[in-house]
């Protein structure tokens, strides 16, 4: 499958990240404590809206490649407003890792201070898994730390495989389930929205 990206000039005006969560609580009929029952493939998206632009110009390429992204797959900037990640470095995998909630890196600037809440993107056979710091984690002299992440990784990991954490994305299916529509208002202006969501 192609990985499919939006022009430059295509920034969203709006997004709104959502949770698939593959976990489920088993209420007993009969007034029972509940119990939570956690499932490997937890994983994000985002809801995206485009703010109007010219039909005959940049819509037909907006439109042509959102179309094309529901067959492959569409890769975006995860956005984080007001949030300056700075410089992390080049971080790398250090270590194999099977799976988990710790994420062994390399190759980072010494001091820095991955925050908990701040998103990350790991590449991995070619596809991108987004995972979310879960705990503060400052880097030692020698450019290494262990990242506490959620949800758990959904697939192995092997050594220099890239961490996006200046700039992560998302990579996943264009509206998957769903159809994919858009608006052509009468002063020839397009608007799109549409959900991205991680296939794994």
């Amino acid at each position: 499958m192609a990985v499919i990206s939006l022009p430059d000039w295509a920034v969203p005006s709006g997004a709104e990240p959502f949770l698939r969560d593959f976990g489920t609580v088993l209420t007993p009929f009969l007034g029972g404590p509940e119990q939570r029952i956690n499932r490997l493939g937890t994983r994000f998206g985002l809801r995206v809206t485009l703010p109007p632009m010219p039909t005959r110009d940049k819509a037909l390429i907006v439109q042509s490649r959102l179309l094309r992204a529901r067959e492959d797959r569409l890769l975006m900037e995860w956005p984080q407003p007001d949030f300056d990640a700075g410089d992390p470095g080049a971080p790398l995998v250090s270590a194999m890792v099977a799976s988990g909630t710790t994420l062994p890196l390399k190759g980072m600037t010494p001091g820095y201070v991955i925050k908990e809440g701040q998103m990350l993107s790991i590449i991995h056979g070619g596809r991108r898994y987004m995972e979310m710091a879960s705990a503060d984690a400052t880097v030692g002299a020698g450019g290494t730390v262990s990242a506490a992440i959620w949800p758990l990784l959904r697939s192995p990991l092997a050594v220099n495989d890239v961490v996006e954490i200046a700039a992560p994305k998302i990579e996943g299916l264009v509206s998957p389930g769903d159809e994919l529509s858009w608006q052509i208002s009468v002063d020839r202006l397009a608007s799109f929205s549409f959900t991205i969501s991680e296939g794994a």
